[in-house]
């Protein structure tokens, strides 16, 4: 899901000259062959956390739910450090768990967010299902919502993808009814543009030829 609010001022950069912030929401599901214990023990790990944050360059826990961390990111033609800070909520070991976050990048923008994760065991493997929501403003929501769209969910693919296969080299990711949705968009997209090219084709051979 993807939404534009408008910004009458920036909670976090302090400022009312960026107009729109993007929202999105992103769900995923890894199917992972160890104990849910263990996965839970994993996530709140701030050395495994490290390994999974894709341009993650220091973390440091600072209590026993919260985090600091500098990540650098690029989105488009913004590229940035972002000061941000982690923390664990709405814990209940080791059945589910919130993971939030908030990333200042100076007149880049920012980024906040949160992830809903819950853990379900079964024959001997635990299921991984998260729900994440993500609101980015300043530079960052003019960058295209596409672009913004798809660097995001290919950013929460690499971390719990890395976070799976650390645990279990085997594991594997489960597609989600979004992910059927997303598939069954693009392949729309490219009948059309099977259809649509030739119509063009021939639209600029009549242009040519007549003109």
């Amino acid at each position: 899901m993807l939404l534009h609010l408008p910004l009458q001022k920036d909670e976090l950069l302090g400022n009312s000259f960026e107009r729109w912030r993007v929202c999105l929401n992103i769900q995923g599901e890894y199917k992972i062959g160890v104990s849910r214990q263990q996965v839970f023990d994993a996530i709140t790990d701030p050395e495994i956390l490290q390994k999974c944050i894709p341009g993650c360059e220091e973390m440091e826990q600072i209590s026993d739910t919260q985090y600091k961390a500098v990540i650098k990111a690029t989105i488009g033609p913004v590229k940035a450090r972002f000061k941000t800070t982690m923390e664990l909520k709405n814990l209940n070991p080791p059945q589910s768990f919130t993971l939030a976050g908030e990333g200042k990048g100076g007149v880049a923008g920012f980024g906040r967010g949160s992830a809903d994760i819950t853990l379900d065991e079964s024959e001997g493997a635990t299921h991984l299902h998260y729900t994440a929501d993500l609101k980015v403003g300043g530079k960052l929501a003019q960058v295209g919502s596409r672009l913004v769209v798809g660097v995001t969910r290919k950013i929460a693919d690499e971390f719990f993808g890395t976070f799976s296969s650390i645990l279990d080299a085997g594991a594997e990711k489960v597609e989600t009814e979004q992910d059927r949705h997303l598939g069954e968009l693009r392949a729309a997209r490219k009948r059309i543009m099977m259809i649509a090219g030739p119509i063009l084709m021939l639209l600029l051979i009549y242009w040519l030829v007549t003109n």
